[in-house]
């Protein structure tokens, strides 16, 4: 039986994480359970052990890596460490692969490209093992969809992105137990697929290779099937992402797989759960259209099979005692109706939920193709905030088609993000991504007076620095996580429903215990200082 190391190298950029070090993805454990599914023996490791436990390498005959694009760095260092302890075969899948210019840089044997379930069952249709399916396709130059093959002489077999997986194939159950290889697995957010794909494929106005949109129509009004494709072939979504070419249309996983890998996740101690969905409305929302699910606020969200999944969550014990916290990641402002609004509050009360608003300009909105104006997103955020929920909200800045205008207006905006319960702003810089419509735009190069960023920048930080301060004597729930790597008797902890880290002294038998905190001192804008009132229940 071949043996497969499958490594998460996922927001490791050169080698070590320096945020987001509470996040474990869903890509590296689905990935493992389909290679068993095919009778592989394969085991996920986080990155982490594998470069501080080598001989681990020793015991495999093909190294796994998923990464993304800016972790081009470390996936490099651990392929060159692999090569020297074992020289087998080497395979890449997760984002990073979508990147040309990375896999001609790398060395590498074969790579998943998008989607990965139907491209593994056409390999293993054929093959029985990973090296038999190289060397066939290597030798014969045969180029399969999904995947991407490195021949012996460097040339690159590029199949391009493999097909959009079927519902009814998105219900195997991914890797539980290798979760122990992960650092403070226990206090980390784990991530749990709900909805595979987006349903927003409207376009943005004009592409980075120089397509401009006609104004058809087809992607705002025609029928949900004709939506897919562009007449003028300008990449579905928002200008700035790929979700919608390279993962397709909102599909909803089965409620009771669902179920079943939250209790599991649950036995092994986990102690907080984010339902992982581009949008977690679109769940069940293609139940109510015939077809592909490709209008990103029509119809509404299907209430009722939120209300069935939320109400059967709160229902396991782990959940329902609160020693699990079950949080949600992203909604499209559209989507939160009053209804929607009012059932998220009951089953999620108190944590945070991610609305994307990119910008306080409309006019720019509809150039780069979201869906929702900046009024929808302030609406969706007053209901959300009205029903006990923690608005965060995301912003993008440099964006192709930016004009002084448009961030003036986000700058003013950030007043009434405030006044409206707004938790914390999320401001990212705009960087061009593969198969997305902005992927050839190298930055934003205009005449707009950089101040004018500076100025959002520092808006931004002091919002958040002044929400924080908000956070003195508060009490809260916290997950102790490690030592503190630098601060001698402090430990790390990490708020159960989500929050900046914590840092609150104590002994090392605390760690993998929960507890209750009180809020002293903000250090930062995401760390802040606490003493511990009241040990709980340990996780490991």
């Amino acid at each position: 039986m071949e043996k497969v190391l499958v490594v998460d190298a996922n927001a490791r950029g050169k080698g070590k994480r320096f945020s987001t070090l509470d996040v474990i993805g869903v890509g590296p454990r689905l990935v493992t359970a389909l290679f068993r599914s095919y009778n592989i023996d394969a085991r996920l490791y986080a990155y982490e052990y594998v470069i501080n436990n080598l001989e681990v390498m020793e015991k495999y005959d093909v190294l796994a890596v998923s990464f993304m694009i800016s972790d081009v760095h470390a996936t490099r260092k651990l392929i060159d460490l692999w090569n020297k302890v074992n020289g087998g075969l080497v395979i890449l899948g997760g984002g990073g692969t979508l990147n040309q210019a990375i896999l001609q840089s790398l060395h590498f044997s074969m790579a998943f490209k998008g989607e990965v379930e139907v491209t593994m069952q056409n390999i293993f249709s054929k093959y029985a093992k990973l090296s038999e399916a190289y060397n066939v396709l290597s030798q014969e130059k045969k180029i399969m969809k999904g995947l991407v093959i490195k021949a012996q002489d460097g040339e690159i077999l590029d199949g391009g992105l493999g097909l959009w997986t079927p519902k009814e194939k998105l219900n195997i159950l991914p890797a539980i137990e290798d979760l122990k290889t992960y650092p403070f697995y226990w206090a980390s957010r784990i991530y749990v697929e709900v909805v595979r794909g987006c349903s927003n494929f409207r376009r943005a106005k004009q592409t980075s290779n120089g397509k401009i949109c006609t104004n058809c129509n087809v992607c705002h009004s025609g029928p949900l099937s004709l939506r897919i494709r562009c007449p003028i072939g300008i990449p579905p979504g928002c200008g700035y992402c790929s979700v919608p070419t390279v993962h397709g249309p909102a599909r909803s996983r089965n409620l009771y797989v669902i179920i079943e890998e939250i209790e599991r996740l649950t036995r092994i101690g986990a102690s907080r759960i984010v339902l992982s969905a581009p949008d977690f409305l679109d769940y069940e929302r293609e139940q109510l259209v015939e077809g592909s699910l490709t209008d990103p606020c029509n119809p509404p969200p299907n209430i009722d099979a939120i209300e069935e999944f939320l109400g059967k969550l709160v229902k396991i014990r782990a959940i329902a005692t609160g020693r699990v916290v079950i949080m949600i990641e992203n909604v499209k402002p559209c989507l939160v109706n009053d209804e929607a609004a009012e059932i998220l509050g009951r089953y999620l009360k108190d944590t945070p939920i991610y609305i994307g608003l990119e910008s306080c300009s409309d006019e720019l909105l509809e150039s780069i193709g979201r869906p929702s104006s900046c009024n929808n997103a302030i609406n969706a955020i007053k209901r959300l905030k009205s029903h006990g929920l923690r608005p965060y909200v995301y912003l993008l800045y440099y964006l192709p088609m930016e004009r002084e205008d448009d961030i003036r207006k986000t700058i003013e905006c950030i007043d009434d993000l405030e006044s409206n319960g707004v938790e914390r702003i999320i401001l990212y810089r705009f960087k061009p991504i593969p198969y997305s419509s902005f992927e050839k735009f190298i930055r934003n190069v205009t005449t707009i007076n950089n101040t004018l960023h500076e100025e959002l920048y520092r808006k931004v930080v002091e919002f958040n620095k002044k929400q924080k301060k908000r956070m003195q004597d508060m009490i809260i729930k916290a997950i102790v996580a490690q030592k503190h790597p630098t601060k001698r008797g402090y430990l790390i902890a990490y708020p159960q429903k989500h929050g900046p880290v914590v840092l609150v002294k104590g002994s090392h038998n605390l760690i993998g215990h929960r507890v209750t905190v009180k809020i002293q001192e903000v250090v930062t804008d995401r760390v802040v200082l606490g003493s511990i009132i009241q040990v709980h229940e340990k996780y490991i």
